[in-house]
């Protein structure tokens, strides 16, 4: 029997509203994306790889603008290859588990191009979800506006988190 599918644990991460004027209320409320924090570390099985993301990972869910939210969640059914994708875009690399390293962890699927990454997204979505239109859609949103979020983390050069 396969395995069900292990749900990351998030916490919503508040959006900075409360003490604020008015337009900085109504700007935040329009333009902002609530971030999603992972309470523990979160493990996906992919083609015989157990791969990590590590507990304090911080992400937005699929990047989809505001106003395509009526028809498709950011949380919904595109959170598991968001959540992949998101760090795989940040880091260019997923922590795979590893039972001889010391650290129990090594990186893993390393890719400095957006490209694979994209592909991933798809490839889980289909995996999770099996949903062959949806996935297909997104993956050609990737493919035209992602190249933003990309330079942008590649600018961010954020600093390595690691699973505990």
């Amino acid at each position: 029997m396969k395995k069900p599918l292990e749900m990351p644990v998030i916490a919503p991460l508040p959006i900075k509203t409360k003490d604020q004027p008015f337009h900085i209320q109504l700007w935040r409320w329009v333009t902002f994306v609530r971030q999603w924090k992972l309470v523990e570390n979160w493990a996906y099985e992919y083609k015989g790889h157990r791969y990590v993301v590590p507990k304090g990972f911080v992400f937005d869910g699929a990047s989809i603008p505001k106003p395509l939210w009526f028809i498709l969640s950011p949380t919904g059914l595109l959170l598991i290859p968001g959540l992949l994708h998101d760090f795989g875009y940040r880091y260019m690399y997923l922590w795979e588990v590893d039972t001889s390293s010391p650290t129990g962890y090594k990186k893993a699927w390393r890719c400095e191009e957006r490209g694979p990454w994209d592909d991933l997204f798809r490839e889980v979505s289909l995996h999770v979800n099996g949903t062959k239109v949806i996935s297909f859609l997104a993956l050609v949103a990737l493919k035209l506006g992602g190249g933003r979020a990309w330079r942008q983390n590649r600018e961010r050069n954020a600093e390595d988190i690691f699973p505990e």
